[in-house]
């Protein structure tokens, strides 16, 4: 089994590697990227405070992007928000999600929240796996997709 090695993205090209996990993913999904959206994307990892890009071997395979944890605009110290994490489907169940996860909790947050469809199973079981609980708070999407969010903290 090949070595999962998670890092930060400090660099065009890796954000590049990053970009190309999230359309594969997309794709897999069956959801269309459209050039708005990568372009948004793009901006958000361009901008992330802190992006990963996990390695399954020498392959890309995994990006993740997070945030301070905003109340009404404000930010709350010692809490983030996972706004993006994407796993190449080529590696789906080598626990790539996990890993960036655990990183991710390593970094000293007191709690993390995320955000998912509530239709995306394999989702739900990374965060449940990792210690996240459901929040049982629900939001729609503009195309109509519920979202349920999902909470961790350090305990």
């Amino acid at each position: 089994m090949p070595r999962i090695i998670v890092a930060e993205i400090d660099s065009d090209e890796q954000r590049a590697l990053a970009l190309d996990v999230w359309q594969a993913a997309n794709a897999a999904r069956r959801r269309t990227a459209t050039e708005a959206r990568i372009r948004r994307v793009r901006e958000k990892l361009d901008a992330a405070e802190l992006a990963l890009l996990a390695h399954y071997g020498t392959r890309p395979a995994g990006m993740l992007v997070a945030e301070t944890y905003l109340v009404e605009g404000v930010p709350l110290p010692g809490y983030g928000h996972i706004s993006m994490v994407f796993v190449d489907p080529a590696v789906w169940g080598s626990h790539v999600g996990t890993e960036m996860i655990r990183d991710l909790q390593s970094r000293g947050w007191e709690g993390l929240s995320v955000w998912t469809r509530t239709d995306n199973r394999r989702a739900q079981r990374l965060y449940e796996r990792t210690g996240f609980t459901d929040t049982s708070n629900r939001s729609t999407l503009h195309d109509g997709d519920e979202i349920m969010q999902l909470a961790w903290a350090r305990g």
